[in-house]
């Protein structure tokens, strides 16, 4: 018989086996969770460019107020510079003395914070301002002021930092220190401010520097 007649049994079609079957199906599942990695993780990044959209919203908002908050008919008078805080008068002794209530009714009936401070100025501008309405976009709640990102600290994501820098007199082997810009601190002078934000792994991502 002639050669170039004859079939090539290894050319023949041959069936899938079981191992085939499997190694496809391993295919397959690699990737859907690929695919299913890349959507989550998508979903995280746009989570913490919201996050660092809301911290750009209050650069924005501190730095034009920064141009006009020491105008005497300056209209957010909680943010106003120039006016000192006023010290408190509430004896201490009288606060010792109350007896322990529910945490609802002390929330109730804590003082306000004392005008001319950071306290008076974010409080109105959380009730009062389209930042009432700002939303974490990891938890769907207001965004919290915390004093720093902790990465052993999960449920810090979305939140905001806003600290205040402090020169050190000329000479310092560090120019300069930053701390929380807490409630009690005074805004009656300008104030250099970083504000930066904790990302989906609660890392601090710092979003800029301005003058308030």
């Amino acid at each position: 018989m002639d050669a170039t007649t004859e079939k090539d049994s290894s050319l023949e079609p041959k069936d899938l086996t079981g191992g085939d079957y499997g190694f496809i199906v391993f295919i397959l599942f690699v990737l859907v969770a690929v695919t299913m990695l890349g959507v989550l993780g998508h979903r995280e990044a746009m989570k913490t460019e919201g996050s660092k959209r809301n911290g750009e919203q209050w650069v924005n908002w501190l730095t034009k107020a920064s141009e006009t908050r020491f105008a005497p008919d300056y209209a957010i008078a909680a943010c106003a510079g120039g006016a000192k805080p006023a010290a408190s008068t509430a004896p201490a002794a009288a606060e010792e003395a109350k007896p322990a209530e529910g945490a609802a009714e002390q929330a109730a009936t804590a003082p306000a914070p004392a005008p001319g401070t950071w306290g008076a100025c974010v409080a109105h501008l959380m009730s009062a301002t389209e930042f009432k309405d700002m939303v974490n976009p990891f938890t769907g709640a207001a965004p919290n002021f915390i004093p720093a990102c902790n990465p052993a600290d999960h449920s810090l994501v979305g939140s905001i930092v806003i600290e205040k820098i402090t020169p050190n007199p000329p000479g310092s082997a560090v120019p300069s220190i930053t701390s929380q810009l807490v409630d009690a601190d005074s805004i009656a002078e300008k104030l250099a401010l970083k504000v930066s934000v904790c990302d989906k792994g609660s890392y601090a991502v710092k979003v800029a520097e301005l003058e308030f």
